[in-house]
């Protein structure tokens, strides 16, 4: 289940947080993220305070979560949109993450298909996505899901380093 997250659920989504950057020092998988930098709890705090945070639940507890807005960075604009559309037709997808034990679990699809529901019912017809040029992982999740790569470009990432990043997008 994908539900709009409460602030009961910040200190689990904080600690999804610091696992996925522990597994990620730990291992081969890596993201631009950075552990200290981003994602931080006052990402989860922001996103809340915004209603913005959604998270993904079960009978095991939070296992995932995710920011859904209309918010696209200045970069977004720059982009050959395949379809083009008014800001609040589009539904953009950031920080997705999944508690690093619930891999491989089909959990990130989960949370696409929801963001894809919740998009539709606030009548968007566009999804787009950001992730870092070196993410294969999650740039195959989102082709299979339907999403096609529009291009990338460097960009100052979370107001402290250059990272290169591919964007996507998938009409609704």
């Amino acid at each position: 289940m994908i539900r709009k997250a409460t602030a009961a659920d910040i200190d689990r989504v904080e600690a999804i947080y610091n696992a996925h950057l522990d597994f990620e020092e730990a291992t081969e998988n890596r993201t631009n993220w950075r552990k200290g930098v981003y994602p931080l709890r006052a990402t989860a705090e922001n996103a809340l305070k915004n209603d913005w945070l959604w998270v993904g639940e079960d009978e095991a507890g939070i296992w995932g979560a995710v920011i859904f807005n209309h918010v696209q960075m200045k970069e977004y604009y720059d982009m050959p949109w395949q379809f083009p559309e008014e800001d609040d037709k589009v539904f953009v997808i950031h920080t997705l993450v999944i508690d690093p034990q619930r891999r491989g679990q089909g959990k990130a699809t989960e949370i696409l298909n929801g963001a894809e529901e919740v998009a539709k019912g606030m009548g968007c017809t566009v999804m787009r996505i950001d992730t870092w040029e070196g993410n294969i992982p999650a740039q195959t999740l989102y082709q299979k899901q339907g999403y096609r790569m529009v291009g990338g470009c460097d960009t100052w990432f979370a107001g402290a380093y250059i990272s290169p990043l591919v964007f996507l997008e998938k009409k609704l």
